[in-house]
């Protein structure tokens, strides 16, 4: 009995333990705008952005869309030596990466494209931009052209996901859950996921967890050697707007198929660059062929030996063939 005793006493003192060392040591998560004042931020369309520039102002406005829905900018700061000739803008789209998380309404398809229309209208001030997406900001982007194309002057579309359903089978039959052999990794996240602080930041235990499961996730198929790079670098991703937009869709066949950031690319004047890569078997080079008829000046550059991640795998060749393109 005295040896049974002492055998639950054990067993009991793990969780105690794990609880006062959580209490002992708390992870504040990737502060956003609204806990960190030195963090650049602009204010449009009555939203807090995490926003910086780079470039003089009066140089052509190239505006950053990073993918997701629900990443940030960070990976596509390697765009940075583009600001020698360009005035590049880059934010976290509304809820994502260190935007402010003092949004309570539903993250929808149409406010990221009137957040993206209020960057055109406040940077452009009169002028065409320049639009650059990568993933679903190249979806971003390809969608706003066909509701403003006298906005924008030229479009740069690396690597777009579901332009349409009926264009994206591809893509969605390789959309699916973690394999077995990441689960005891998911399980030291979701576990160093109780201590992160969450009495300013309601949202920061969850973002913590998607930001960091996503390192075991993703990448068969779509990385060279199936690998995420290792420089590949962000801030925070947003579960709630994975979960307003990703999963929603995922959850009705009536609002998937709904889906359309393609159809009315035609409307569009100005000249298109698609980037592909050939490590990406998935929605790489061969994928994006696909989307060309769709708009009057478009064409497509493969990038050899690079994955999803173009600017981390391949970064001097991206970047020279986006600088040819927009001169």
């Amino acid at each position: 009995m005295k040896k049974l005793l002492i055998a639950i006493g054990a067993i009991l003192l793990i969780p105690i333990t794990y609880l006062v060392f959580v209490w002992l040591n708390p992870i504040n998560f990737s502060p956003t705008v609204d806990l960190d004042a030195n963090l650049p931020s602009i204010t449009l369309n009555n939203y807090k952005f995490h926003s910086e520039t780079m470039g003089d102002e009066g140089k052509p406005v190239i505006i950053a869309l990073h993918g997701g829905p629900g990443g940030d900018y960070r990976n596509l700061l390697p765009i940075a030596p583009l600001s020698d000739e360009y005035q590049l803008v880059f934010y976290d789209q509304r809820m994502t990466g260190l935007s402010s998380r003092k949004f309570e309404g539903e993250v929808t398809l149409q406010s990221f494209f009137d957040d993206l229309d209020a960057f055109v209208e406040h940077y452009g001030n009169g002028r065409k931009v320049i639009l650059l997406g990568h993933s679903w900001g190249a979806m971003m982007a390809s969608g706003y052209v066909g509701m403003h194309p006298e906005k924008v002057d030229k479009i740069i579309l690396i690597e777009p996901g579901i332009m349409r359903p009926d264009l994206a089978k591809a893509f969605t039959d390789t959309q699916g859950g973690p394999t077995w052999d990441v689960y005891p990794n998911l399980a030291l996240v979701w576990l160093n996921s109780q201590r992160v602080n969450i009495s300013q930041d309601k949202y920061a235990r969850e973002d913590y967890l998607l930001s960091n499961a996503y390192k075991f996730m993703g990448g068969k198929g779509v990385h060279c050697e199936n690998v995420i790079p290792e420089n590949f670098e962000g801030w925070r991703a947003s579960r709630k707007v994975l979960n307003e937009t990703v999963i929603a869709f995922g959850h009705d066949p009536i609002l998937f198929a709904k889906l359309d950031f393609i159809t009315d690319a035609h409307k569009f004047e100005g000249e298109t660059l698609f980037l592909g890569s050939t490590c990406n078997k998935i929605y790489g080079a061969e994928y994006q062929k696909q989307h060309l008829p769709f708009f009057k000046h478009a064409k497509l550059e493969t990038i050899d030996n690079a994955g999803h991640f173009i600017f981390y795998d391949q970064p001097d060749i991206s970047l020279k063939l986006i600088r040819d393109f927009l001169k």
